[in-house]
């Protein structure tokens, strides 16, 4: 039995569940804590002057001041989370469905495959100014920019997914006579899961980055414009409290979606 085991390839061999005695998600947590301890260490030195950096547990402090702060919560950070929730409900929901289509039309897959490759090299917060032109300076040009900045990554990995459909299932399908809304629920969808919540994973940081961005540089107000102001007026206690929000919110809100999402991956089932 050793002999045998012992010829085995590694990459059969499943992953371990824990290293150290550890799972996953702890040794996530301990890197997390190591972090933000060795950034404490580091800015109370005084190896580094306080307008470049400044400690952690400050940075919390100012964070939980402002949480109390009406105007802050209202019109930066409840802002900022609804931009990013709607942009990624619309680039969730407008990447499957044109993957979808492009899997289901040679023509459509033509028709919009150049423009994808396009948008990967296309500075796509120049389009900004020609939103603002059309769409005026409201939410309206932030939640379009953040949504054609992270669609395009949706649609790749649904697109991969779909394709990647097994060719004796779709046939198993038509044996059947199923309906297109059938081989959807039953076949399509299932088998290009795992791909589709890649890109929707990918989708939720992309929005985020387009959103706070926009915010620091266009926007007249939300959180990243609060972390932009407070940087032009040498403010680095409000500066990095308002980075201290944006690094929060990206890493809970990654974790609470993978964990959600973790249910309906069969790979990991």
């Amino acid at each position: 039995m050793s002999a045998r085991s012992s010829v085995v390839p590694s990459y059969v061999r499943p992953t371990p569940r824990r290293v150290s005695g550890l799972p996953a998600p702890a040794w996530t947590a301990v890197m997390v804590v190591v972090a933000i301890l060795g950034l404490e260490l580091y800015a109370r030195s005084g190896a580094i002057s306080r307008l470049d950096l400044i400690p952690v547990s400050e940075m919390a402090s100012r964070a939980a001041e402002l949480l109390g702060n009406r105007e802050f919560v209202v019109d930066a950070l409840i802002r900022s989370l609804m931009l990013i929730c709607v942009s990624f409900v619309a680039s969730a929901a407008t990447g499957i469905i044109v993957a979808y289509l492009m899997s289901r039309s040679w023509w459509v897959h033509r028709a919009v495959k150049p423009y994808i490759n396009v948008f990967y090299a296309l500075p796509i917060f120049a389009l900004y100014p020609v939103m603002v032109v059309m769409f005026g300076t409201g939410i309206l040009p932030i939640i379009l920019l953040a949504t054609l900045f992270s669609v395009v990554i949706v649609i790749s990995n649904s697109l991969v997914g779909f394709e990647a459909t097994p060719t004796i299932a779709r046939k198993l399908a038509k044996s059947l006579e199923m309906t297109t809304t059938q081989q959807f629920r039953k076949i399509l969808l299932p088998s290009a899961l795992p791909d589709i919540l890649a890109g929707l994973k990918l989708g939720l940081s992309y929005t985020i980055i387009a959103v706070l961005a926009t915010e620091f540089i266009l926007a007249t107000s939300g959180l990243g414009h609060v972390v932009n102001e407070a940087y032009n007026n040498f403010d680095t206690v409000d500066m990095y409290a308002g980075i201290l929000f944006v690094s929060a919110f990206a890493l809970v809100a990654n974790l609470a979606l993978s964990a959600a999402l973790k249910s309906f991956d069969w790979r990991r089932r």
